[in-house]
């Protein structure tokens, strides 16, 4: 089966469901139960946390602004690498800190 990418305005226009798909699409859930993944009940919501709340490891580090002198060699060196030189330099300091 392909996937079709549309738009908003594309879907719109689409005939409506016939009765025989809206049946087919009332089913699936019948026939693909699955024992390890419980429907979504309104106690089971109220129990759901975030994501950052339930696995904090993995969250990415928020960013700081900082402003700093580095010696002007050493930044030209990093700009010299190409675009995202301030990520790389992110990355050694990181690195060096928790290495």
């Amino acid at each position: 089966m392909a996937i079709k990418t549309m738009t908003l305005e594309d879907a719109k226009k689409l005939p409506p469901l016939s009765k025989e798909r809206i049946q087919e699409i009332n089913a699936f859930d019948e026939k693909y139960d699955d024992p390890e993944c419980p429907p979504l009940t309104d106690e089971r919501l109220a129990q759901a946390k975030p994501l950052y709340e339930a696995h904090p490891d993995w969250r990415k580090p928020t960013k700081t602004e900082v402003h700093m002198r580095v010696d002007t060699d050493v930044l030209e060196w990093y700009k010299s690498q190409g675009k995202g030189y301030q990520t790389k330099m992110n990355a050694v300091l990181r690195a060096y800190a928790f290495g």
